[in-house]
């Protein structure tokens, strides 16, 4: 997996095409993308593009999208959707967006999963461990080379890595100047493997 690469949250239209095959021009090898960023398929259309045009080969690519939370229950379907519209047939990393699964609002569609109190409706019929089993069998059928999670914390990420068959690749966590993940110190941190 290349260390450095782009994601491009909630970008649209002609420029995220353009950025990607630009990116792809000047070096970039690995993309991280999320189907709540809503782009999956303009992003799809520059990865064509590159292809068909011979700016780089699949295998020379490193490519990382989401589960989205009220997908949790729909791993495979979810997967599959993410695929057509990147026009791939398999990921490179998979990863768990949110260590929280919410009401299903339709694979494809990322909708707000709020009750009817605005507050976030969990669907707690879903585990953790479920949905974990659920992406090792991505590994097994093909569909993704590996898979991982984001955004958990590390009794999260501890308790991921005792009930896993195949482990995280990777714990991705957000972490900039305006979002300081308190709980996550260098001490702190758990690897994966």
């Amino acid at each position: 997996m290349p260390i450095i690469g782009l994601g491009v949250k909630r970008m649209r239209g002609q420029g995220i095409k353009d950025l990607i095959i630009n990116s792809i021009k000047i070096g970039y090898r690995h993309f991280d993308y999320a189907a709540d960023y809503k782009n999956e398929t303009e992003v799809g259309e520059a990865f064509k593009e590159a292809f068909d045009t011979g700016f780089v080969k699949r295998e020379d690519l490193f490519i990382t999208t989401k589960l989205w939370n009220s997908d949790h229950g729909h791993v495979v379907e979810a997967c599959k959707d993410s695929l057509k519209k990147l026009q791939l047939d398999y990921l490179d990393l998979y990863l768990v967006h949110f260590p929280v699964a919410t009401r299903h609002t339709g694979v494809g569609t990322t909708d707000s999963a709020l009750g009817e109190d605005g507050v976030l409706d969990i669907d707690t019929t879903i585990s953790l461990e479920t949905t974990w089993h659920a992406m090792e069998g991505l590994v097994s059928s093909g569909l993704v080379r590996s898979i991982g999670i984001n955004n958990y914390d590390i009794f999260l990420n501890r308790d991921c890595l005792a009930y896993s068959k195949i482990k995280p690749a990777v714990n991705q966590i957000e972490t900039h100047s305006t979002s300081k993940q308190k709980s996550i110190t260098p001490n702190k941190i758990l690897t994966c493997n």
